[in-house]
């Protein structure tokens, strides 16, 4: 097998044959010129067009963000503009929707997490009121000491609950993905009052 001399030729070189076509299978696929794609494999041509890459991600699930940066792309050349439909294949779309899945089940099961520590919390509370209502109706007196101790153990049991949730696991936003929607309503926040004003009243 021929080596390639770049890390773009390799990406699609190794892609193409874990899928299992010719070079003249994804050219044909990819809509260009079979020689280009011999160029691509082979580092020849450094910095391919645009759309001739799109073509091959598109062929091959590949991220067009990836094979852009492997091509020598700037980040302007990325992420700058009004359209990405060029500089977007399927798989970055595909990316983009499983960070979101995956960040929505972590906070799912963070939600579940601090919820099985407030019924420990619930727990130890109804626990102590029980006690405190029990001496009552038998006239007996619970030590403020004993009630100091319960308390200081339910303290720590809280704190979790009351830590920020890990900013390094929100997903990462490609504007290119997901584009700038302006979002319409009739409600507005006044931040001084702390109220929510419906503007058609």
């Amino acid at each position: 097998m021929k080596k390639t001399t770049t890390k773009l030729g390799e990406t699609i070189t190794d892609a193409r044959e874990k899928v299992g076509i010719s070079q003249r299978e994804l050219a044909r696929r990819a809509n260009m010129d079979c020689a280009e794609v011999s160029r691509i494999e082979a580092g020849k041509r450094l910095k391919p067009n645009v759309l001739y890459l799109k073509g091959i991600a598109e062929t091959l699930n590949l991220s067009m963000i990836d094979l852009m940066k492997l091509a020598g792309y700037n980040d302007i050349e990325i992420n700058w503009g009004q359209d990405f439909t060029d500089r977007r294949s399927t798989k970055d779309y595909q990316n983009q929707i499983q960070e979101f899945r995956d960040f929505y089940f972590d906070v799912l099961g963070y939600i579940d997490d601090r919820r099985k520590i407030d019924f420990s919390i619930k727990g130890g509370i109804a626990d102590l009121i029980d006690k405190l209502e029990l001496a009552k109706i038998e006239n007996k007196e619970i030590s403020n000491d004993e009630i100091l101790e319960r308390l200081k153990e339910l303290i720590p049991m809280i704190r979790p609950n009351l830590e920020k949730f890990d900013k390094s696991k929100y997903p990462a936003f490609d504007k290119g993905v997901f584009p700038k929607i302006e979002i319409k309503s009739n409600v507005k926040y006044n931040s001084i009052t702390g109220k929510i004003i419906d503007k058609e009243e």
